[in-house]
Formats: C-alpha cells, sequence, structure tokens
C-alpha cells in the first residue's frame, strides 16, 4: 500500500513538475558557463571609464584655451599710447566717437551734438551720427593717437588721407573746437555756417552745446 501511494505520488509530481519546473541533472557537465575572457581584453565600458580622466584633461585645457582667446580678442590693448596709430574698420558710437578693434576713441579736435539733443524736430544728434557713418562705411580707417581721455583713446583719424574732422565740421554736424584743434577746423566751420549746412541751417536752441566752452 505504502509503494503504491509513493508511487502515485511521484508520478503525480513529476507529471507537475514536468508542466511547471524546468530540471536541472546536477551531474551534468554538459552546462553551458560564461566563457572567461582573453588576458588583455577589456570590455568596452571598462576602457572608456579609463580614458575619463584623460578626456577631461583636454577639454579643461581646450576651454583655458578658448577662454583666453576670447578674453584677449575682446579686450582694448592697453599698451596703446600716445604717438601709436590704430588702423581697421570702424564702428560709429556718436558724431565724435568711434570703436576700432574694441577701443573707444574720440575724434580730437572737434565736437559733435551729444545724445536728445534737437533743433526743432531734428534729432541732431542721430544727423551726425549717421553722417558719420555714412562716411566711413566699411572703409579702414586710421588714427594717430595723440592721448587719453579717461577710458577712451583720444585721436585724429583719416579715411583715404582725409581728415573726419575736416569731413564731420565741413558738413555743420559738428563745429571746431580750438582749444584742442588749434583752430585747425576754422575754415570748415566758417564755410559750414555761411552756406547753412547741418546744424547752421536749423533753429537750434541756445544750450545745444551745453557749457561748454569753445573759445
Amino acid at each position: 500500500m505504502r509503494e503504491r501511494l509513493y508511487s502515485e505520488y511521484c508520478e503525480t509530481e513529476g507529471f507537475f513538475l514536468k508542466r511547471n519546473v524546468i530540471r536541472f541533472d546536477p551531474h551534468d557537465r554538459r552546462r553551458k558557463r560564461p566563457r572567461p575572457e582573453p588576458p588583455g581584453k577589456k570590455r568596452p565600458l571598462l576602457r572608456f571609464r579609463g580614458m575619463l580622466p584623460a578626456l577631461s584633461i583636454v577639454l579643461l585645457v581646450l576651454a583655458l584655451g578658448l577662454g583666453t582667446y576670447w578674453t584677449l580678442g575682446s579686450e582694448p590693448d592697453a599698451t596703446v599710447t600716445r604717438g601709436a596709430q590704430i588702423a581697421g574698420v570702424a564702428s560709429v558710437v556718436d558724431g565724435d566717437t568711434i570703436d576700432i578693434h574694441g577701443e573707444r576713441i574720440r575724434l580730437s579736435g572737434f565736437d559733435a551734438p551729444e545724445r536728445g539733443r534737437r533743433c526743432g524736430t531734428v534729432n541732431v544728434y542721430q544727423k551726425a551720427s549717421n553722417y558719420l557713418y555714412g562716411y566711413i562705411q566699411r572703409q579702414t580707417v586710421t588714427c594717430d593717437v595723440t592721448g587719453k581721455n579717461g577710458d577712451r583713446l583720444v585721436a585724429t583719424c583719416y579715411v583715404g588721407g582725409t581728415d573726419l574732422g575736416n569731413i564731420m565740421v565741413g558738413s555743420g554736424w559738428a563745429r571746431d573746437w580750438p582749444r584742442y584743434s588749434r583752430r585747425a577746423y576754422a575754415d570748415e566751420e566758417a564755410n559750414a555756417r555761411r552756406s547753412k549746412a547741418g546744424i547752421w541751417g536749423l533753429s537750434c536752441p541756445d544750450d545745444l552745446w551745453g557749457n561748454r566752452n569753445y573759445n
């Protein structure tokens, strides 16, 4: 009776195991095991991790180099002094100020209207700025540095050998400043006044030039 019950139990349990469990023979040596890696071979991920320190150093050097390049390219040259010469394509700031290679340059010997100044409905500050821009455009401007005024260089500047002071004062959108020009542009101003060019042909307020002394 015990043997029959044991046999039925085995058959029943064996049927259950055959349907639900994968049987393994612990004595079967044919089971597949992971193939060992060759001695010098590294996994791709491990190789990449090993390269991270060197890669980080390379990226850091590149970042420092680019930062230095951008800094040097954007900062004015602190060594520019009286007697130096600067040449290049200029950006117009206003009627008597330009930028070349990051250097702010005040054009010497004449004065143009300040920001916000008007003669009637005419924005003479903008007119003077536009006139200087229209004359320079993309031409090379050459400046002879004569000094400094705060963070700006002071210079006499030329386009094709023509003094920008002659151009601006002669157009009537600027005036001679004898204190600094030694009356270099006096004739141009006299001609502009006589022909009522630029500001001299407009109804301008008495305080157009502020309290500056032009004697």
